[in-house]
């Protein structure tokens, strides 16, 4: 477990960038403290010191920080390795797709939504009525906007129905839609609704649950620390709800300026949005639709770093949505209380209709597929990446041990070591105990993988009585 204790700069930079597996999602640039790092084509890099070797950090190596490594996707503790801190025993079912209360089909009612929708409009719908309705002041997203080339989305944070309701539709480039939390703070937007793939959701847990005992170091006194605490903290406190949509993976641009526009000749400006249905849909502004085969999309223009994502249904998010196996609509997951408090309120505005997940039996058996293959692609890897067999879930009561027990060996007396506690803790307690519930216990209901030769299996579809419709 020491081991695994308090990832560095110089681990992330090593370990993920120059690795190949980090994802792009910009949170390290995002909660740097200390403006050491930069978002320099879509990866983090060093721009504090120009003559320093890519992984130094004055600060990491002098009084310490490591914020960045501590929210990094791509590095210990994993989706898998969260459950407990995210969830606690706050968890009624567990399927290959992860925690859940409820999971079921729906679709919105707002006909000017399902215009643009990329299967259900549910997203989109959900966030305009919170907004309409004061759950969030904000919403963030990716959306094509007024000054970025056609079919390549930015991080956006919409203060508008308009805006929110712009940002329908997904169009498979990368965008980094955590670094549009930055804009949310500026604005200073006290309740924010975040939407981002599996990879931009995972940081935002890790921003809320990792210890923030690690602060706290033998050279560092309370104002750095409480500075470091407020950038660790700051902005996923923000944050109301999060929305995590299914992800495979997503396409490298060339998908876009070499293959459909080049040699397919449609010009990018025509295109009004993809889809993936077994293969990719292009749909053309003319009402027309062209296609490429899945197979050789994924072959030729997959990014490399999605190979090293093992959550395709986004596990940790307050509601995942995704459209596999269904018709214009989306299969809806709500994982956590706060997921399921404000779907009751959508629900009940009589703004969308829902289905159970029995009468969806196809959307059911694509999400254990799809869930099954991805949890099993990810490439082992070092200790430090999360990837290795046999890895703990994380404790944050042993984080904090660690961290106190470290000090007192350095020889710093109690009231030093206390009063720098309290700064990196401000409000929140010293976790005291562990929590375990049922970390590296089978999936209830799940058949494993078959014998060879024989045909996967797949659990049936959960009644309502088991989570297998909407709240209501």
């Amino acid at each position: 477990m020491k081991k695994l204790h308090h990832n560095t700069f110089k681990d992330m930079m090593n370990d993920v960038v120059a690795a190949g597996s980090c994802c792009e999602c910009g949170s390290c640039v995002l909660v740097c403290p200390h403006n050491v790092i930069e978002y320099v084509d879509g990866k983090p890099k060093q721009t504090a010191k120009s003559s320093a070797e890519f992984d130094h950090c004055g600060i990491s190596t002098g009084v310490g920080c490591d914020v960045c490594a501590s929210v990094c996707p791509r590095l210990w503790p994993r989706e898998q390795h969260l459950r407990d801190a995210t969830f606690k025993n706050d968890r009624p079912y567990e399927g290959i797709f992860g925690i859940y209360r409820h999971i079921f089909v729906a679709r919105t009612k707002n006909d000017e939504i399902m215009k643009r929708a990329q299967d259900g409009g549910v997203v989109t719908a959900l966030q305009s009525w919170a907004f309409r309705n004061g759950h969030i002041d904000g919403a963030i997203v990716s959306r094509v906007g007024p000054d970025d080339p056609p079919c390549f989305p930015s991080p956006q944070c919409a203060t508008s129905i308009e805006e929110i309701e712009a940002s329908s539709s997904s169009w498979y480039t990368y965008c980094a839609n955590n670094l549009a939390l930055e804009d949310a703070k500026q604005k200073d937007l006290k309740k924010v609704s975040f939407v981002g793939v599996p990879c931009q959701i995972t940081p935002l847990r890790k921003m809320q649950h990792v210890d923030p005992a690690f602060l706290v170091t033998v050279r560092k006194k309370e104002k750095p620390i409480t500075l470091q605490r407020k950038f660790l903290r700051g902005y996923s406190d923000r944050i109301n709800f999060s929305i995590g949509l299914f992800c495979t993976e997503v396409f490298r641009p060339e998908l876009m300026t070499d293959r459909i526009e080049k040699e397919m000749g449609i010009p990018l400006t025509e295109v009004s949005k993809f889809n993936v249905k077994g293969k990719v849909l292009i749909y053309k502004k003319d009402g027309t639709v062209e296609t490429i085969p899945l197979k050789e999309a994924m072959e030729e223009y997959q990014r490399p770093e999605c190979s090293h994502c093992g959550d395709f249904s986004a596990e940790l998010a307050d509601i995942s949505c995704g459209g596999v196996g269904t018709d214009r609509a989306t299969i809806v997951v709500l994982r956590t209380e706060k997921g399921e408090k404000i779907w009751r309120e959508f629900e009940a505005s009589g703004e969308v209709e829902v289905e159970s997940i029995e009468a969806n039996p196809l959307a059911w058996k694509v999400l254990q597929r799809l869930s099954r293959r991805q949890r099993n692609r990810t490439p082992e890897g070092q200790i430090r990446s999360g990837t290795a067999k046999e890895l703990p879930q994380y404790s944050t009561k042993l984080d904090a041990d660690q961290s106190f027990a470290a000090l007192l060996e350095q020889g710093k007396s109690i009231d030093e070591v206390t009063d720098r506690i309290e700064a990196a803790y401000a409000e929140e307690s010293k976790p005291t105990e562990d929590i375990r519930y049922m970390a590296g216990q089978p999936i209830p209901n799940d058949p494993g993988d078959p014998a060879p030769g024989d045909k996967r299996e797949f659990p049936p579809p959960p009644s309502s009585e088991e989570g297998g419709a909407s709240p209501k």
